[in-house]
Formats: structure tokens, C-alpha cells, sequence
């Protein structure tokens, strides 16, 4: 299967004078699905210092959108490991996956491929096949194209951002993340998820006031006065 090389042209026009990250990358989404014959994807960004990626955009997926998750979960998970293209015959297969048993995606082949800006990993572009369809290393490269051009729209949208005003690192509080603990990132990636302590706990096998100490241990290391602001910078950081 081989995209025209004018469709790529007029993707690339089609975004010209976009900065806002989610249009960006919901026409590239939207593009890469039908244009390499599947119905549903989604794109993430990944902030790898801080072992967290965000579900940017999703189109048919219903996962979670907006949310930030652990780094060693999903496929974007396995795209950080493998630092390549991943391709799994069934998402059943993908190691901490999102998707639930009775969904139809949960048998249906996915595919991942990196988004990079120079060496660094800043995202992962995952595609669900339809059906019985298996994805080919071709189908990985066509992806890893429209992974070009989700780099350049998270790229621009990071330097729009910037110079609208002070840019912070992404997914990082008032204080560097490198200060918390291993257990305490734990906490923080669950917490900005919206759990209660009662369900950290029981996810994480430890005491409710346990889950307290390190909430607060988090909120004082990260500079935010509760889990709502917490949460809050976790999704409104930008890259900078």
C-alpha cells in the first residue's frame, strides 16, 4: 500500500497556520486512519523524564482521552520499551492495556509506532486494525510518516504556546519530579488520574494511610495546594 504523495501535500497544507495540538492532531489522526484503511487510533504524548504519557486525540476508541497514564501501560507503553514500531495480533496481548474484554478492539490487531523530534521519544501513534486485519511492516512505515507530522504539530504547538509565555517542561510541577519517589510517582500518576486514596491503595497493596503520606509528600515536593491543582497541571503543562 503506498500513500500518494499528494495526499501527504495536502495533509501538510491542511495544517498550516493550526497551532492548537489537539486540531493538529486530530486531522493527522483522522488522515493516517482512513488513508491506511482502518477506523480507529489515537495519539499520545509522552513525557519520558517524568515515566507519563497523555492520550492526546482518539478517534473510535473511547480510551480515556485527556488522561494521563503510567508509562509502562498500553501500547504506548510497548512503543517506549521497544523505542520502534510494536505490532500486536490481538490488543489482548498488550501488557497493561486499557481496553476492556467486551470490547470489539480488545481481539482486533494494533499497531504503534514512536514519534520522535530529533533523538527524543515525545509521543506514540497507535492505529487499531478492522476485522481479521494483521498489520504489515509496510503499514508501520506508512504510520511512521504521519508520526513525522505529529512531531512537527507537537513541536509548533509547543512553540506557539511558548511564545504566548513561560514554558514549563511537560507533565513537571513547580519543582522538579526527580525529587519524588519511586512510590511517590505511583501515587502522583494515580492521583492525577482522579482516584480516591481507598482505590490507590488497594491498587498499589498498600495502607489508605499510607496513600495520605505520599499524597501529601507529592503536593509539597510538586508545589500544588491539593489534588485538584495537581491534576489540574497534569493536564494543562506544554512542552518546553
Amino acid at each position: 500500500m503506498t500513500i500518494p504523495v499528494g495526499d501527504l501535500a495536502e495533509l501538510a497544507g491542511d495544517l498550516a497556520g493550526e497551532f492548537a495540538l489537539g486540531p493538529l492532531l486530530d486531522r493527522i489522526l483522522i488522515n493516517a486512519v482512513t488513508l491506511l484503511d482502518c477506523s480507529s487510533g489515537s495519539v499520545c504524548t509522552i513525557d519520558e523524564n517524568a515515566r507519563l504519557y497523555r492520550k492526546e486525540v482518539d478517534l473510535h476508541v473511547g480510551c480515556r482521552s485527556g488522561e494521563v497514564f503510567p508509562l509502562d501501560e498500553g501500547v504506548t507503553g510497548a512503543v517506549a520499551r521497544a523505542g520502534s514500531a510494536v505490532v500486536f495480533g490481538s490488543y489482548s496481548a498488550v501488557p497493561g492495556g486499557h481496553i476492556r474484554a467486551d470490547d470489539d478492539r480488545y481481539s482486533r490487531a494494533v499497531l504503534g509506532v514512536p514519534i520522535r523530534f530529533r533523538s527524543a521519544l515525545i509521543g506514540a501513534f497507535i492505529l487499531f486494525g478492522d476485522d481479521d486485519r494483521q498489520f504489515t511492516d509496510d503499514d508501520a512505515q506508512l504510520l511512521e510518516l504521519f508520526s513525522i507530522h505529529a512531531a512537527v504539530a507537537i513541536v509548533t504547538s509547543m512553540r506557539a504556546d511558548g511564545a504566548r509565555g513561560p514554558r514549563r517542561r511537560p507533565w513537571s510541577g513547580s519543582t522538579d519530579d526527580g525529587d519524588l519517589t519511586a512510590r511517590e510517582r505511583q501515587v502522583r500518576a494515580l492521583v492525577e488520574r482522579g482516584w480516591p486514596n481507598k482505590h490507590i491503595a488497594t491498587e498499589l497493596a498498600i495502607s489508605p494511610k499510607t496513600v495520605e503520606k505520599h499524597v501529601a509528600g507529592v503536593l509539597r515536593k510538586m508545589g500544588a495546594a491539593n489534588r485538584t491543582e495537581l491534576a489540574s497541571l497534569a493536564r494543562e503543562r506544554v512542552w518546553g
